[in-house]
This record gives structure tokens, C-alpha cells and sequence, in this order.
């Protein structure tokens, strides 16, 4: 059975988006192992769709451990993303359900795989499309850019402000992503973070752990000043909203 055909492409907002992830239920603990070295991923060289959840499951799993290490955890996720096979046939089907976004105005969703250690969503962003600046509570992030062309500015929180109304955010990174570039968060840096398309993007996203209710209710959404805050270099005021 096609497990695609009975996913719809969603075409919604973001928080309208991350609602929707809690309802999908836990997908399969019967995932087909990878056919290379009986499950067991190379050393080097592309992975194909089913290598490189194992490989993803394998690593993500680890967060229960006494000693989980978010970054070592995203540094190793990343270079898995990085040998991504993007021909693989589950990709290929995500492009061409892509394809029905283009022209709608919005940022697309797409859910690829939701398991208790992490799950991964296809995203679409037309030239000019963004996702304001916001945060992961509790949670790490690898951005692997499979198409285009976008721009990722990551901030790490400095302290409230002076009126306590507002607070203080470092920019700490920003990249131009192409095609096989990846971006990262920790859930204590880089996770504050907004991204804007240059051309029509897809980003394949892996969050460890996944999304639940309380996760979504905890994320924050930003209004971040363009001036930086009293002339120091990348500081910035934002206020929560």
C-alpha cells in the first residue's frame, strides 16, 4: 500500500500547520530498513529514503540517554541530511505534490514522517515567502535546503529588556542556503530563527523530538526591531507577539 497517497498536502499557515502534526498518528514502528548493508548505513556516499530515516531514528533515539548531546546529535543529523539522496523516489513524490502550492500566496507543509523521537516535513517557499522570526521550545533542528534558494538568520536570547516588556536577541548566524546546504538549532542556540526565500525553495526539516500540544503552545513568535538595540552589533529588541 502507498503510504503517500493518503497524505494531503497541506497548504496553511505555520501555527495552523503545527496543529495539524498532533494529529497525525505515530507512524509505523514497522519502517522498512534500508536495503544497503542490512540496514546499516555506509560510511560515505548518497543514502536513499529508507537508509536515511534508520539513520535519522538512530541518532534521534539517543535523546534518552544521560549522555544525549543536542550538538553532537545535530551535527551528526546534518551530515546525514547532506548525503540525502534527493532523487529518492518519497522526495520526488513530495516535489510534484509541491507543485500544486505554487501560486497560493503562502508557505506549504508537507508531513514526510512523524515517529516519538523526531519527525520530518517537506516545506515550499515561493521567491519572497518567509517565516517570521520564532522558536522551538525543547527542541533541536536540521534545515537541509533540497531546491533553491533562501536565506536563515538564527538569534540566541540575550536577556529581558530594560522595560520588561521586550527582550534582547543576539543574531549568532546567517546563511544563504542552496541546494544540499544545511542549517541547525540547538534547543539553547541558533533556536530562535527566520527564513526568507530568494526563489522558489524546498527544505526537507528534521525535529527532534517531534511536535506535541505542549510544544506548540510554548512557541513564541517574534517582532524583532530592524535598528539594533542602542548601537550594539547584532543586538536586537523584539517583543513577543
Amino acid at each position: 500500500m502507498d503510504d503517500y497517497s493518503r497524505r494531503a498536502f497541506i497548504r496553511t499557515s505555520l501555527p495552523g500547520f503545527l496543529g495539524l502534526t498532533l494529529a497525525l498518528p505515530g507512524i509505523t514502528a514497522l519502517a522498512t530498513r534500508a536495503n544497503a548493508c542490512e540496514g546499516r548505513v555506509p560510511e560515505d556516499g548518497a543514502i536513499h529514503w529508507d537508509a536515511f530515516l534508520e539513520a535519522i531514528a538512530g541518532e534521534a533515539g539517543r535523546q534518552h540517554l544521560d549522555d544525549w548531546d543536542e550538538p553532537r546529535y545535530v551535527a551528526r543529523a546534518a551530515a546525514i541530511a547532506r548525503r540525502l539522496d534527493l532523487r529518492s523516489t518519497e522526495l520526488e513524490k513530495a516535489f510534484e505534490t509541491a507543485k500544486g502550492g505554487i501560486g497560493d500566496g503562502r508557505v506549504d507543509f508537507d508531513h514526510l514522517e512523524k515517529r516519538e523521537d523526531f519527525q520530518i516535513s517537506f516545506v515550499q517557499f515561493e521567491k519572497g515567502e518567509e517565516i517570521r522570526h520564532h522558536d522551538h521550545p525543547g527542541m533541536t533542528g536540521v534545515l537541509l535546503c533540497a531546491t533553491g534558494n533562501i536565506d536563515v538568520w538564527n538569534y540566541d536570547e540575550v536577556r529581558p529588556a530594560a522595560d520588561q516588556k521586550a527582550l534582547l536577541l543576539k543574531q549568532t548566524a546567517k546563511a544563504r542556503l542552496t541546494k544540499a546546504d544545511v542549517s541547525t538549532l540547538t534547543s539553547k542556540e541558533r533556536n530562535i530563527h527566520r527564513l526568507e526565500a530568494r526563489a522558489l525553495t524546498q527544505l526537507v526539516d528534521i525535529f527532534a523530538p517531534p511536535y506535541t500540544r505542549e510544544r506548540v503552545r510554548k512557541s513564541r513568535w517574534f517582532d524583532v526591531d530592524e535598528e539594533e538595540f542602542e548601537g550594539r552589533e547584532g543586538v536586537f529588541e523584539a517583543r513577543v507577539g
